[in-house]
């Protein structure tokens, strides 16, 4: 295939695994240059794009946000290749946050475990009045999901 050859949208979302959708909220956010376009209007991208893209994927799998992804990439513009102090430092930071959360993760686990020896029976729920189930509710005030970053909470 022709490294200089442009491709469209379609072809680099193909070849890095990126939906279209995507491609065009990183563009308009600034996470990858905005691409020429044909005379028919259409997005023509550099082979650069998919390895870009690519490096987000990758990034994002690490558990970087899409902010500190445009950091990295932004030292990458100023010249401070292969990577920069930012990358060492925010490397530490996301050990430590993987560590915390592993431990609250552990402490659910506990939890559950500890519901799950002690199961309540439908004959047992009926004799006290439960909101919506006795299972959740008769388990020890913990903090709520959304700000442990749990079901349908924003980031």
């Amino acid at each position: 295939m022709d490294q200089d050859r442009l491709l469209q949208i379609g072809e680099v979302a193909r070849e890095s695994g990126t939906p279209v959708d995507t491609i065009r909220y990183y563009e308009k956010t600034g996470l990858i240059d905005k691409p020429s376009r044909s005379e028919g209007g259409f997005r023509k991208y550099a082979r650069e794009s998919v390895e870009k893209l690519r490096f987000i994927r990758k990034a994002q799998s690490l558990g970087f946000s899409l902010r500190e992804i445009k950091g990295i990439i932004q030292c990458s513009k100023e010249g401070l290749k292969p990577c920069c102090n930012l990358v060492r430092e925010l490397f530490t930071q996301k050990v430590s946050e993987f560590e915390t959360k592993i431990q609250e993760l552990e402490g659910m686990k506990r939890e559950l475990e500890s519901l799950l020896s002690d199961w309540v029976s439908p004959k047992e729920a009926k004799k006290k009045s439960y909101a919506v189930c006795p299972q959740i509710e008769r388990g020890p005030k913990r903090r709520s999901a959304k700000r442990r970053g749990g079901f349908n909470s924003a980031k």
